[in-house]
This record gives C-alpha cells, structure tokens and sequence, in this order.
C-alpha cells in the first residue's frame, strides 16, 4: 500500500515538472497614442501572460535608448490578451519621444514594438515691425503659428520692457502655419519711444514675441510755397515745416531742373507738432532762367521732400511769337507775347521776305512787370499772294531777346486777270482772261476800265465764269487802257494795255506810199521816211498825212540797195508807230 501511494505521488511530481517545462514568457504589444498633451501623453498596448503571472510597464525616451518607465501593473496570469494603457508625464512640449510596452513574467520578458509620439507645442510669435507710426498711433504687426492648438494672441506695450498696457485679445485659429496679425494702438504721446512684444497663448502654452521699439512720431511735414523774384540774380524761397515731435532740420534745393544739384545750409526746425516757417536767399544765380526749388526736412523718423515749385529770374526780356492775324491781300495783324523781366522794356517787329527780315514797325513801351503780355501791331500795303516772316524782338535793360521766325502768305487776287498781248495795234482787239478764286462756273464777274486821261475807272462790261471759274473777253482800246475784274471775294491786280498805230509803207508807180490806220485820225500828222544806215537808221525826210491818214512820197534814190522804213509819232494814249521795212534795188 504505501509502495502505490509512493507511485502516485512520483507520477504526479513527474507530471507537474512536465508542466513547468511547458510555460511560455509574456507577449508585449506596443499600441497607439490615445492623448497628446504638451507635457503627458497616455499611451496603449496589449500583454498576454501566457497562463503566468505577469508585470508590464512602459519605457520612453527621447531615443530608443529611452531611459525612462512607468512603475510596473500587474497583468494577471490568464491565457489571454489584456489591453493596458499608461500616462507619461513631465514630457516637453513639442518633443518627440519613442516608447514600448515591457511584459515580464517567471518565463521571460517581452518588448513590444517601438512607438513614436510628439508632445503638441506651444505657438510660435514673431514680433514684426510697427508701421503707420505718427505722433499719436501706430500699427504694432507679427505672425503667430499656433502648432495645431487653439491659439489667442495681443501685444504688450509701453514705455520699457515692463510694458504695462496691451491690446484686446484676438483668435489666431488652431493651424499649423504662420498667421499675419495686427493692432493699432493710439493715445501715444509725441517724440515717445515705446516698446512692444507679440504674445500668444494656447493650450500648449505661452509664448512671447522679441523687444522692439518704435518712436510716437512720423517724417516732417513738408510745404514749398512760391518763391519770390529779388532781382535778376537772386530768389526768395519759402515753405514751412511740421517737425511732428522730433528735433528736425531744413533745407532748400534748387537748380534749373528737378535733379536740383544745389542746396541751402540746413536749419533746425525744433522738434515742435506745428507748422513753422523758413526761408532762404538764393543767391549767384543766372538771369532770365526758369529754376526748380523744394523743400527738404528730416527727423529721426525720416526726410520728407516738399512739393517742386519754379520760378523765373528777371533780367533779359522774354519774347515769342504767335500766329498772325487778320491776313488780307495787303494787310495783316502780326501777333507775340513780351515778358518784361521786371524792366522797362521796348519792342517792335521785324518782317520781310526772308528770314532776313529787313524791315521792322515802330517801337512800343511797355512797364517793367513781370506778367506775359501779348503785343499786336498791323501792317499795310503788302503784296498780296506773297509769303512774309516776321518776329518780335524786345529790349529792356539787361539785353535784347528775339523770338522765333513765323511765316504769313498775304491773300491772293479774288480774281486774276491777264491780257493776251501788252500792246494792241489800233483798232484790232486783245484778249482779258482770268480765273476766280472760288473756281466756280456762273460767277458773275465785273470789268473796268481807265483809259488814258480818265480820272476814274468805268465799269465795262460784266460776264459770267465758265468750268473751273474761268473767263474771257475781247477789248479794242483806242488809247492806253487800264483794266480790272471784280468779284465778290476782291478785285484782281490791275493790268494795262498800250495802243499803236498801224503804219504800212508799200511801193506804188516808183513811189513810197505810207497809210496809217487808227481809231485816231491821224490827217495832219506827221511820217519820217528813214533808210537803214549801217546798224542803226538815217532820217530821208518829213512828210505830212493827208486827211485820209496817208501820204505818197516821191523817191530820190542813188543807184543801189535801199531799207526803208515810215515812223509815225507818240500822241497822247498812243505809243509811236513804225511801218514794215521796205527793201528795193535803183538801177
């Protein structure tokens, strides 16, 4: 009997050693993150006792060296998965940290899988630069990035890095990305520096912005004013000032374009936040010569340029010239402009038909202002159709100043008129023509005479233009005549119209026969007979004309070749007449 129970007991011993050979260590998963927080996290796993019993803690660190744990949880000795969880503490904010599950058992110890988790951060502020600073506000400007919290922000300001006042609060939203921010902040007192900071605020924590500093005041404010002419080297320029809070200085610049190029001796304005005037002589400066002027004031805060003014020194006169006016056929209004400079000054126009001009008007006075004063003179007795220059010149005491040449053509004829022949044989007719300005056909156009010993011209006759404004009619004048057309735009220059006699010298029965024809009688007058002589003509002899106006002469020839030729005289309206030449042979 006891050799059984001794059987037993050894079997049973035998089978519980069998057991514990069979046991296992624990198996140790690593989980996720279920909370993140700028100093804590709780992270989550899984461990298996594998049927032993069983502890688990957590190790965490910066590196997978980790260096830190979580005092150890008893996990039971079941046979199955048992999720666990640990909070880990006294983390930095925005850190990143790895992290495992560790489960040990009398069978062995287990690691779980790395993990990885980054505390949330505090936001991030950057303070930036104020602007729209004056005398009384400013805007204070930065960026917050809130780092995924829901972040709030202000700025801190005052007179030292204490500050002591700040603006409201605003929202910056909850992102991950820099957000522009600003706040206008006022009541600030003039020439003041003051100090200012960015502050935001989350869940993560506090973070503020650098130092930086501004000064309650902006650039001077800066006026040019006209400038006053002292004479015909010198100006008086003027302008005022606003320092705006801080000490300033001021000066002009000037020169004879906007690049300036000389500048006064700065002045100090003070440091007031009023309006304060300044002036200065501008001295050794050329006459007659338009010159820019500004203002320039500056402060700690900046320069500020005033606005650009011009003004001209006196001296020579200034002249121009402007389009003549009232052009006619044989007038004009010749027009221009005189500035005198600040001198008594004379002027007059010069004109002609060239660029050379040759002739010039009377001379006009004018007072010695400075304003620009047109000036007008007329002029007469021009030729018409005909192209002129002209232009003004004006004298004062510092010199003379010409303008620019200028070109006028005087009006044509209204009408033209010609003649087919200046000298038309007595009783035979000559041909006046014409063309109208208008060119237009049907005008009516008016003829007039003046024959010689008339006082006056008598109107001739009238005809009507054809295409093109064209006319014509045939005169016989009986004297010298002058003529004209007239219509309505002016009458034509006048042309005139010499007479002669007809003379003709024939041989009749050995004898020299001379016949004048005229519309004058010519009974009584009388013919020379003349021979050509060499170059030139020797007188035969005088003759009287009969009352029909001829005369036969005998002929007292030597033996030879003869020219011969009749010459009647001038009568009065009437040119002199000469025959035909007459050659014949005496044997």
């Amino acid at each position: 009997m006891r050799f059984a129970l001794s059987l037993i007991a050894s079997v049973v011993a035998l089978a519980a050693a069998g057991t514990a050979a069979a046991a296992t260590a624990p198996s140790a998963t690593t989980g996720p993150v279920s909370s993140v927080a700028p100093t804590s996290a709780t992270v989550t796993g899984n461990v298996d006792p594998n049927g032993a019993a069983t502890t688990w803690y957590v190790e965490y660190g910066t590196t997978t060296g980790y260096g830190s744990k979580t005092g150890s949880a008893n996990a039971g000795s079941g046979t199955s998965t048992v999720p666990v969880s640990a909070s880990l503490t006294g983390l930095k904010p925005g850190t990143t940290y790895h992290y495992r599950v560790v489960a040990t058992s009398s069978a062995g110890t287990s690691n779980g899988a790395d993990g990885i988790l980054t505390t949330t951060a505090a936001p991030d502020a950057a303070t930036g630069a104020a602007s729209g600073v004056n005398a009384s506000s400013a805007t204070l400007t930065g960026t917050v990035n809130p780092n995924g919290q829901s972040t709030s922000w202000y700025f801190e300001y005052g007179s030292t890095t204490s500050y002591g006042s700040k603006t409201a609060s605003h929202d910056a939203g909850a992102g991950t990305t820099s957000v522009s921010v600003s706040a206008t902040i006022t009541g600030l007192t003039p020439g003041k520096t003051y100090h200012y900071r960015l502050v935001a605020a989350s869940g993560a924590g506090t973070t503020e912005g650098s130092d930086k500093t501004f000064v309650a005041s902006e650039k001077p404010t800066v006026t040019t004013a006209a400038a006053n002419v002292l004479g015909d080297t010198s100006l008086k320029a003027n302008g005022s000032v606003n320092p705006n809070g801080l000490a300033t200085s001021a000066w002009f610049e000037y020169g004879t374009s906007t690049s300036y190029g000389s500048k006064t001796a700065a002045v100090s304005m003070g440091s007031g936040s009023s309006a304060k005037s300044i002036s200065a002589t501008l001295s050794n400066l050329a006459g007659t010569t338009t010159y820019h002027i500004r203002l320039v004031a500056s402060n700690g805060s900046g320069t500020s340029y005033g606005n650009d003014v011009t003004v001209t020194t006196t001296g020579r006169p200034l002249a121009s010239t402007s389009a003549a006016t009232d052009v006619a056929g044989t007038s004009v209004t010749l027009n221009g402009s005189v500035n005198p400079e600040g001198h008594a000054t004379t002027w007059y126009a010069e004109w002609g038909l060239t660029t050379a001009y040759g002739t010039k008007t009377g001379s006009q006075s004018l007072s010695g202002g400075t304003n620009t004063v047109n000036v007008s003179t007329p002029l007469g007795g021009l030729l018409a159709g005909t192209t002129y220059h002209f232009r003004i010149v004006a004298t004062n005491a510092s010199g003379t100043t010409t303008s620019g040449d200028l070109a006028f053509t005087t009006a044509g004829p209204g009408v033209t008129l010609a003649v087919s022949s200046p000298t038309a044989l007595s009783g035979h007719a000559v041909r006046l023509s014409g063309t109208t300005i208008t060119h237009n056909a049907n005008e009516q156009v008016t003829l007039w005479a003046l024959p010689f010993g008339a006082s006056s011209f008598v109107q001739l006759t009238t005809v009507l233009t054809g295409a093109n404004g064209t006319w014509a009619f045939d005169v016989k004048p009986r004297r010298a005549t002058s003529y004209k057309a007239q219509v309505t735009a002016g009458p034509s220059p006048v042309v005139t119209v010499a007479v002669r006699p007809a003379v003709t010298l024939r041989l009749s029965h050995g004898r020299a026969v001379v016949a004048v024809e005229s519309s004058l009688s010519y009974a009584g007058q009388t013919v020379l007979l003349q021979r050509r002589s060499g170059t030139g003509w020797a007188d035969l002899g005088f003759h009287r004309l009969n009352g029909s106006g001829s005369a036969t002469i005998s002929l007292h020839l030597r033996r030879g070749h003869w020219m011969l030729r009749a010459l009647v005289g001038r009568r009065l309206g009437v040119l002199a007449g000469t025959s035909n030449e007459l050659s014949l042979r005496v044997r």
